[in-house]
């Protein structure tokens, strides 16, 4: 039993000692555990901030209510203005504010219109108008927008049951009707009648929030909420699942295969390959220039391949705007190989090249938008999200193949994924000059 104890005890030395191993070990999956944990872990915690564009064209109270109610919850960022070429800021009307979620500047817009309610509604009347591009977003926002309004209007619901009543029974009995149902609730409830025969009289500045309350009466009126959706981006895309899905599962497996291929170089070294280049009229740099564009080539390659499996399995357009398309594949697969040149230039060994490498592939995939949408991820992390080159390709991939985006739409992505690419090379050239490798 002493021997088995010492074999055990010596595994875990050799094992303590093997970074990768530890990492992947433990670092790894408290980390993704932490971020779906802050996801789906906290029933308690909503989205916050949600960006969605808003036009009040109704002189309704209730209206003026719901856009304050909505300017000061947590959960969305009322857009009301936009800033045009002249630096000039122009308040939204319902034209403009359509051209610019189909831009892609916004996802979804909410519009009142003039007749939002009136004295003879018994509805209260929306227009939303988005871009599903992330369908979850749209859901969630749809979802807690309903909510908002049935948990903080009731005094829409008093109103339409009195115009309802009106409506069906005619002008004397519905106020008959009405006086008689007020009658019950103020002997029952010792609710004031002239607040239930009058709803304009209602306290619109009045707390409505009570949870219970609200509840009850959301499940009673569901109709009294009219959303009148229009979607504006993306009626014509073959298959919307695949299409939003396809660009963050690709960007995942090439920074695993280029990462792979950069970390070669230990490899290489070890078994003596790069030794015997080194002794024939080549430099150290023209090394590390044929394996960086090897890589791109490989990575342009592989994301061509997987697109076009795209195309053939689930029916994904990639032929009608293909040059864009090539144009984030060729920027994607020149940060993807900047990244794992920088892996392979901060690492000692192959070993910790791999664990090290994995453990940012799997976090940058996570906060990214590879595997689900980055606005369910808490604040912080959002903000993170957008320092990875996964997020610029998966967002640049998304608005070619779900929007159609042109080449001057497309270079903030371009831009920003060919400048990371740039200062991790610099970086990396620098390290590799201290003979990491060779």
């Amino acid at each position: 039993m002493k021997t088995i104890f010492h074999l055990i005890k010596k595994d875990y030395k050799l094992f303590w000692l093997d970074k990768p191993a530890v990492s992947l070990t433990f670092l790894v999956p408290v980390v993704l555990i932490y971020i779906f944990g802050s996801i789906f872990g906290r029933p308690d915690t909503a989205p916050t901030g949600i960006r969605i564009g808003f036009v009040n064209n109704s002189n309704n109270k209730i209206a003026k209510k719901l856009e304050s109610v909505l300017d000061t919850t947590k959960t969305f960022k009322l857009v009301k203005n936009y800033t045009d070429d002249k630096g000039n800021v122009i308040k939204f009307d319902t034209n403009s504010i359509k051209d610019y979620v189909i831009k892609g500047n916004i996802s979804a817009a909410l519009v009142l219109p003039e007749d939002a309610f009136t004295d003879t509604s018994t509805s209260f009347k929306i227009k939303f108008y988005y871009d599903p591009k992330n369908q979850m977003e749209m859901q969630i926002i749809e979802g807690l927008l309903q909510q908002t309004v049935m948990m903080q209007m009731p005094g829409i619901f008093m109103a339409s049951m009195q115009h309802k009543a009106k409506e069906y029974l005619g002008e004397q009995k519905g106020i008959m009707f009405n006086k008689k149902i007020a009658s019950l609730v103020s002997q029952y409830y010792g609710v004031d009648t002239s607040k239930i025969l009058n709803w304009t009289n209602f306290n619109f500045d009045e707390d409505t929030s009570d949870a219970d309350t609200s509840k009850k009466t959301a499940n009673v009126f569901k109709d009294i909420l009219q959303l009148d959706k229009e979607q504006l981006v993306g009626k014509e895309v073959n298959n919307p699942n695949a299409t939003r899905s396809v660009g963050g599962w690709a960007m995942m497996f090439l920074l695993f295969a280029l990462t792979g291929a950069s970390t070669s170089l230990f490899d290489e070294n070890k078994s003596g390959v790069i030794l015997r280049i080194l002794s024939s009229p080549v430099s150290r740099t023209d090394i590390l220039w044929s394996k960086y564009l090897y890589n791109i080539s490989l990575g342009v390659i592989q994301l061509l391949v997987l697109f076009f499996m795209g195309y053939l399995l689930f029916n994904i357009d990639i032929f009608s705007n293909f040059f864009n398309l090539m144009l984030m594949i060729i920027a994607a697969a020149s940060a993807c190989t900047a990244f794992g040149m920088l892996i392979a230039a901060v690492s000692k060994t192959s070993a910790q090249a791999n664990g090290l490498g994995t453990f940012i592939i799997l976090v940058m995939s996570a906060i990214g938008g590879a595997w689900f949408p980055t606005f369910i991820l808490p604040p912080f992390i959002q903000a993170l999200s957008k320092g990875t080159l996964v997020y610029w390709s998966v967002e640049g991939f998304l608005d070619v193949l779900w929007r159609g985006a042109n080449t001057i739409e497309i270079l903030p992505y371009v831009g920003v994924l060919l400048g990371m690419s740039a200062v991790i090379n610099i970086f990396s050239i620098i390290r590799f000059k201290k003979g990491n490798i060779f």
